[in-house]
């Protein structure tokens, strides 16, 4: 694409063999034919230019491409336009599906909205050296999101106490007063043993995660709501921790299968895909022997052998909405606590069916 040729107050663009790396505040006002306090008042939405003008300027600053410089919006509003995503560690990102979808909805929230990303490991220097707060202090950042299901409660507490804007995103600490943003856990677990049930499953195990982590509680209680609303009794010897990891699924499906269950709600795909080769190991069939479901819809889930049955879990939209809550805090200088839970919904696919 050529380059925009801007003539003083003129409104037609030349096209040249050239390309133009930044547009200016400057090329804006020669271009509508204003002055360029008029573009920078417009721009930063002031309600003393008029609404046909400030039109003008914002369609002429998407046609010409410009993007705002974020250091120069910083120092006008002593900002960063910088936040902070801590995560356990940070080869995750790499390894695991659901850490790359988290990120990615982070990162593309922040980026509509003009701001960078900094991105930090949640590990024990990281702690004992208190950088979580030099960032602040430093004037570093602006806020801090935190994907994860543990915390350091010494960490989080100094963060509230010094009145910083902080957003927990996949999980919550029930003891802390906490901004966070999940997805609904206890409806997840009783939708997917729910969904068991009604296939006219019987023997339904559960391989949950660490029972530690707040969101494998919440799916565990959903799961013996489901048993208890329908008629069956909680056996405790049906349920089995995978440490949400493929290896914890396979270990948990092996001693499942010698306690004769007809199904079972792995608490993530991860866990369930080694569920998966458990059960073929010892030559069972998905679903006609075992039904499994999962849950997060990991893209892999879709390219098991059957297809995983899984609850979607808002992995992506958790990220966005985070970022959201935390711009919005940023930007009003108003730390306030909220909580967000977010739907999830049953993926039937085939290694669920009606029992015959």
């Amino acid at each position: 694409m050529g380059r925009v040729r801007l003539k003083k107050g003129g409104k037609k663009m030349e096209e040249t063999g050239e390309k133009k790396q930044y547009v200016t505040i400057k090329d804006i006002a020669e271009y509508v034919g204003v002055s360029t306090a008029t573009v920078s008042l417009a721009l930063s939405r002031n309600p003393r230019i008029p609404d046909e003008t400030r039109e003008k300027i914002i369609d002429a600053a998407k046609k010409l491409g410009y993007r705002p410089s974020t250091l120069a919006r910083g120092l006008v509003k002593n900002k960063t336009y910088t936040i902070a995503l801590v995560i356990p560690q940070i080869k995750r990102i790499f390894v695991q599906a659901y850490f790359a979808l988290s990120v990615s909805g982070v990162y593309d929230e922040l980026t509509e909205h003009g701001y960078k990303l900094l991105l930090e490991m949640a590990s024990y220097e990281f702690v004992r050296r208190k950088r979580y707060l030099r960032l602040f202090r430093e004037r570093s950042i602006d806020g801090m999101i935190y994907i994860g299901s543990t915390l350091y409660d010494t960490y989080l507490k100094e963060i509230l106490e010094e009145g910083y804007p902080f957003v927990f995103v996949g999980s919550y600490l029930p003891d802390i007063k906490i901004p966070y943003v999940t997805g609904d856990n206890f409806k997840g677990g009783y939708i997917a043993t729910k969904h068991l049930i009604s296939c006219g499953y019987k023997r339904i195990g559960l391989i949950t995660g660490s029972l530690n982590v707040v969101s494998a509680v919440d799916r565990f209680k959903g799961y013996k709501k489901a048993l208890k609303e329908n008629g069956f009794g909680f056996n405790p010897k049906f349920v089995e921790k995978g440490h949400f990891s493929e290896e914890g699924g396979y270990e948990a499906m092996k001693k499942l299968i010698k306690k004769k269950v007809d199904a079972v709600f792995a608490g993530n795909d991860l866990m369930a895909q080694g569920a998966y080769r458990a059960i073929k190991e010892s030559g069972l069939r998905i679903p006609q022997d075992i039904g499994v479901v999962g849950m997060d819809d990991l893209p892999s889930a879709s390219l098991l052998d059957p297809p995983l049955t899984t609850v979607k879990y808002p992995i992506y939209e958790m990220g966005r909405v985070g970022v959201k809550k935390l711009i919005e805090m940023s930007e009003k200088g108003i730390i306030s606590y909220f909580e967000e839970v977010l739907p999830v919904k049953l993926i039937f696919r085939k290694s669920t069916s009606k029992v015959r």
